[in-house]
C-alpha cells in the first residue's frame, strides 16, 4: 500500500473511531456495524465510511439519518444506515443480499452494547 492510501486508511480508522465515540455517548446504539472498503481493508483513494446502526427508535428512517449526520458532522464521506433492531432482523430474514454480504457476512461489529 502506498503512501497516500496508508494515510487514507489511517485517516478513516481516526474518523471512524470519533464518530464511534460520539454516537456511543450521544446516540446510545445498540449496535455499529462498519461494511464495505473500510471493513474489508480494501482502501483506495475515493473510500468512505459505511456505517450500519441500530437502534431502538419510532423515528422515521430519514430523520434518524439525518440525525446521526448532525451529531457526528463526518470529516470525511459517510454513508450510513440506521435501523431498529426488528427492522435489520426483517431484513436478514428477507434475506435481502445487500444486507447479507456486505452488512452481515463482510462487516464489522465495532460496538455492541451489553445489556
Amino acid at each position: 500500500m502506498d503512501s497516500a492510501l496508508e494515510q487514507r486508511g489511517c485517516r478513516l480508522e481516526q474518523e471512524l473511531a470519533r464518530i464511534s465515540e460520539i454516537l456511543i455517548r450521544e446516540y446510545h446504539p445498540d449496535k455499529l456495524i462498519v461494511f464495505g472498503s473500510a471493513a474489508q481493508g480494501e482502501i483506495h483513494a475515493w473510500s468512505d465510511l459505511d456505517l450500519v446502526v441500530i437502534k431502538q427508535t419510532d423515528k422515521p428512517l430519514l430523520e434518524r439519518i439525518e440525525e446521526v449526520f448532525r451529531l457526528v458532522r463526518p470529516k470525511v464521506g459517510l454513508d450510513v444506515l440506521v435501523y431498529t433492531p426488528e427492522e435489520m432482523e426483517s431484513l436478514v430474514d428477507e434475506r435481502r443480499a445487500f444486507v447479507l454480504d456486505e452488512i452481515i457476512y463482510k462487516g464489522a461489529v465495532t460496538y455492541e452494547h451489553r445489556k
